[in-house]
């Protein structure tokens, strides 16, 4: 039976999905932020209890910890025990979770135009990908995608179908999203943005193409669900904390100087340049040519996360997806009205329409071999020997195995990035710092970034915290440093990780 009647436009969807989306979003665990929550998760599974203070490093020993992600970090402890197999385990689980976020706004995007092809929604979805690709991975922010997605859908099915039931979304993603991430606050930009826009269109009596604006008393309803997701967002251990983390971790301002999720989207690297030719592709043509079909609701949320994504890389995750589904909104119609989408509709209708015979059994062999092909493919990125090698190179696995088998005190001083992974594989010796930005806050970061950028005396900082030897990846400032100084003599040396010990 699975054999009769498949489109060509099924094997084209299969094919975006399975083989496209899905290798680009299976990474292996080379992101160093990885291993620190997989050991939060650890603790978390263990003593029954999400921390509160800091118990992991020097820098910040006894300092407050919002463990806001801790929902997230068990999820990763429990895949990370699944033995060799678990990292490969959490790669595919997190290239699903993207699959399953641009299904969700795939779906989200037929709730506002609901003769919109499937050519369209890959066309537009593909750029998406492209834009949010280089900041995928085993990375907690892939749950905000999720989630984000989640309140795209309930808004645009609320403001096509405008019933109450479907309001009630609102409160249980928020409830979910307070125990996996601090992500949460994009439900209020997007929801908010719906409730402002829509509010707009309606004093302004627009005429739009497609569902008329909101009503008062619907307004009034979207209103009151953002306020029960807000009153929800309690229910986490961390209780009220969790309102104003975010806007903290926002305020730490050498984030923005060191760390490179958090640097804006500049011409000079690739993220500004993907960034500036969705700009030029969908962000303008939207604005300039949406007119009637353009809401307002729709300019604030393309806009706000264009702006978001240029001030901080981080966000293209959101923008890619969410921001490509407002694009096809707007502007496929506008295409298919146009003399080649009049003249290609004939095509797509054919590509649409049920294959049967041999033409059917083909397209069913042809989608069913792009799925094996996408999955063998992420299979091959992230399997066990192709996660070491990789993990090998970004982080100081060669250095951490002959630490183990050379102690050298007791006092580490670390690369930052590196600091969860240290901590995950050595958990009985502290490390300097690690990627919980949010524990050290701003004035140790900015000291952290002065000493590696050699500012100020290294040697000062490292007296006073009592280091003993520091890891750190050679042909760096800090590390021409440690090799001139008297004080200091490297011990250990690899194409990752350099190790000094005092002398």
């Amino acid at each position: 039976m699975f054999s009769r009647g498949v489109p060509a436009s099924a094997v084209a969807v299969a094919a975006f999905f399975t083989a496209a989306v899905l290798p680009r979003a299976t990474w292996p665990l080379n992101d160093g932020d990885v291993w620190w929550h997989i050991r939060a998760g650890q603790e978390v599974l263990s003593s029954g209890a999400v921390p509160q203070l800091d118990s992991w490093s020097i820098a910040g020993a006894g300092r407050p910890w919002t463990s806001q992600d801790w929902g997230a970090n068990v999820l990763l402890a429990a895949g990370d025990a699944l033995g060799p197999w678990g990292e490969t385990a959490l790669s595919f689980l997190f290239g699903a979770l993207v699959v399953l976020a641009f299904w969700v706004i795939w779906r989200a995007i037929a709730l506002r135009v609901s003769n919109i092809g499937w050519m369209s929604r890959t066309v537009w979805l593909s750029i998406g990908l492209a834009l949010a690709g280089p900041v995928m991975g085993v990375r907690v922010q892939v749950l905000d995608l999720v989630m984000a997605a989640l309140v795209l859908w309930i808004c645009w099915r609320y403001v096509s179908d405008p019933r109450r039931r479907w309001l009630a979304g609102l409160p249980l993603v928020a409830v979910v999203w307070a125990n996996l991430h601090a992500g949460w606050l994009l439900i209020f930009l997007i929801a908010g943005a719906v409730l402002v826009g829509e509010t707009v269109d309606r004093l302004l009596r627009r005429d739009l193409i497609g569902a008329p604006p909101l009503s008062w008393r619907q307004l009034r309803d979207l209103g009151l669900a953002m306020v029960a997701a807000a009153v929800v967002l309690v229910l986490n251990p961390n209780g009220l904390a969790l309102l104003t983390y975010p806007l903290y971790t926002v305020g730490i301002s050498s984030l923005h100087r060191y760390v490179m999720e958090w640097f804006p989207a500049t011409l000079e690297t690739l993220f500004g340049q993907l960034l500036a030719g969705f700009v030029v592709v969908g962000v303008v043509p939207t604005l300039v040519l949406g007119r009637r079909r353009l809401r307002t609701a729709d300019a604030l949320i393309l806009v706000g996360l264009t702006v978001m994504a240029y001030q901080a890389i981080r966000f293209l995750l959101i923008l890619g997806p969410i921001g490509a589904a407002i694009t096809a909104v707007v502007l496929s119609p506008i295409v298919a009205q146009s003399t080649i989408g009049r003249r290609s509709a004939a095509i797509l209708a054919r590509l649409s329409a049920p294959a049967i015979g041999n033409r059917g059994r083909t397209n069913a062999v042809l989608m069913l071999l792009l799925i094996v092909l996408g999955i063998g493919v992420a299979l091959i990125r992230v399997s066990p020997p192709a996660q070491a090698s990789e993990i090998s190179r970004v982080l100081p696995v060669r250095a951490v195995t002959w630490l183990d088998e050379h102690p050298q005190g007791t006092r580490i001083f670390n690369r930052y990035e590196w600091g969860g992974y240290i901590g995950e594989h050595r958990p009985d010796q502290l490390v300097f710092m690690d990627g919980r930005a949010d524990v050290y806050g701003d004035q140790l970061l900015r000291m952290y970034v002065s000493i590696i950028g050699l500012e100020a005396d290294p040697q000062i900082l490292f007296d006073r915290y009592g280091i003993d030897y520091a890891v750190f990846p050679p042909d760096t400032p800090l590390a021409g440093w440690f090799d001139a100084s008297s004080a200091w003599e490297r011990v250990y040396l690899d194409d990752t990780a350099a190790v000094w010990t005092r002398r």
